[in-house]
Parts: C-alpha cells; structure tokens; sequence
C-alpha cells in the first residue's frame, strides 16, 4: 500500500545520454521540484566534461539543488543488470538515499538515456522497496 505522505512524488530518474546542455535536465529539476540529484555512477567522468561530477555539482549549487555522488550504487555489470563493486557498501548507500527521500524530492542520475537499458531502474526500484514512493523514468 502506498504511504500517502508520498502521494504526487516520485524517484526519479535520468539519464543524460548525448545530450548537449542541461536545458532538458535542468525542466525537469524545476518541474518535479527536485532537491537532490543522486549520481549513481560508479565514475562521475563522461564523454563531455559537462557531465563530470563536479560540473553537475556547480550547476545543482547554481539552482539551489544538492548533488550527492553515490559512486557505490554504480554498476559493474557493462549492461542494465545491477552488479555493484561492494555489495555491503551499495546496501548502506540504498539505505542512505532511502532516508533522503523520505524527506526531499530525489533524481536519480547516470549516463545511459535509456532508463529501460540502465542500472538505475533496478536502484529505483530497490528504493521503492524501501520507501513506497513510486519511481518515474524521465527521458
């Protein structure tokens, strides 16, 4: 049963893929209200520097929205599968963004555009588990 305290909020998720800016990325924040962007990368590098860690971090601090780098709940699998380096590490991280959406409105964020061939699908849904707060793909 879904807790209504968290009815009209998601775990979002997005995958900037070949995108060039942060135009789309940045609608989105403003039009789900995010507060926190969790980077489920286990490397906060990209193919375009924009996409580094630190640059999202400036971008997330410009807008007023926290960055958190969860570099633990990344994949090692080279597909959509979850296969994290240090499951005991990746637990206790779940559990730490489990208890950060419990208070404010997350996004979930990794390279691959398509939620459908990513690991963060599997993530979200471990959150959920754990919350009862639904998850939405926004691509």
């Amino acid at each position: 049963m879904e807790d209504s305290n968290f009815l009209n909020r998601y775990i979002l998720t997005f995958g900037y893929g070949n995108r060039k800016n942060y135009e789309e990325f940045l609608k989105y924040l403003e039009d789900f209200s995010v507060e926190y962007v969790i980077d489920v990368r286990n490397v906060t590098r990209a193919w375009s520097r924009q996409w580094y860690g630190e640059k999202i971090n400036n971008f997330c601090n410009l807008n007023n929205i926290k960055y958190i780098s969860k570099t633990k709940l990344g994949n090692t699998s080279g597909n959509k599968n979850w296969i994290p380096e240090n499951p005991e590490a990746a637990k206790k991280e779940l559990d730490e963004v489990a208890e950060i959406a419990k208070v404010g409105n997350i996004l979930l964020l990794c390279a691959e555009k398509n939620a459908n061939h990513c690991h963060r699908t599997e993530v979200a849904n471990k959150l959920k588990e754990l919350t009862a707060i639904p998850v939405k793909h926004l691509e």
